[in-house]
């Protein structure tokens, strides 16, 4: 508990387990719920998750192979907490700094904050087409939903448990993290904040090929703003497959 508040942490995973412990180790003592999800995972990511005490789930649906966006989707589902904390199990985000992100949340009444790493901090290494690829989309962003963001991209995000319904998400690829920010910015009762963190070196190689990925985000957030009605990818209408793998009790928070 933090501040009377049960916190839950999700973290979307594929064949992490030989870094999956740093990055738990980060994730501050008053988290209450710790949810990995793996996605397809082939290494041990899932024995490595229950043997530090996390609740590990398996979801390996995907969309062309990609399955960041169920991982993400399953984990919200699975949360009891009343502050949802998603984050990439790739090391790359400040989960040891949650007690000022979540200060921050409630100071300000915010129901989803996104935390983003632009501008850069000096000694942040992402490299230059990667930038300017964010840079692009959250210029589309500006234009076309008539939002300014400044990072659209994020792999980090905090989540008031009560409006994770209204949040409307669909998309199990990639293109989850543009969705989650959106369908939260554009409905009014919903405070959409950001918060600017710094983002630290990943352990693991990227599973992203980020030319194709950036295309499918530019050409999604286009054919997201003139939808009328969403329409599910035909992948989206199948139940999940869900295997749950939950820590031994003397390991839990």
């Amino acid at each position: 508990m933090y501040r009377g508040k049960k916190i839950s942490v999700c973290i979307p995973c594929r064949n992490e387990a030989g870094h999956l412990k740093q990055v738990l180790d980060t994730i501050p003592e008053f988290v209450d719920e710790i949810i990995v999800v793996s996605n397809k995972s082939v290494d041990d990511t899932v024995i490595v998750a229950r043997q530090l005490g996390a609740h590990s789930v398996e979801d390996d649906r995907a969309i062309k192979g990609i399955g960041y966006g169920f991982a993400h989707m399953t984990g919200i589902h699975e949360a009891t907490g009343d502050i949802i904390v998603g984050a990439d199990g790739d090391g790359t985000y400040p989960l040891q700094e949650l007690a000022t992100i979540i200060n921050h949340f409630l100071d300000n009444g915010i129901g989803f904050l996104s935390c983003n790493r632009y501008p850069l901090h000096q000694e942040t290494r992402i490299p230059l087409r990667l930038r300017f690829g964010v840079w692009l989309l959250n210029t589309e962003v500006r234009v076309l939903y008539g939002r300014k963001i400044q990072d659209i991209l994020s792999g980090m995000w905090l989540i008031d448990s009560s409006i994770k319904n209204d949040l409307g998400l669909t998309m199990g690829d990639w293109n989850l993290s543009p969705q989650i920010k959106l369908n939260a910015m554009m409905q009014p009762h919903i405070n959409f904040s950001e918060y600017h963190i710094v983002q630290h070196e990943r352990h693991g190689a990227s599973h992203q090929h980020y030319l194709k990925t950036g295309l499918s985000h530019m050409w999604w957030i286009l054919k997201n703003r003139f939808r009328t009605v969403e329409q599910p990818e035909a992948e989206l209408i199948q139940e999940p497959a869900l295997t749950e793998v939950r820590a031994e009790p003397e390991h839990t928070r």
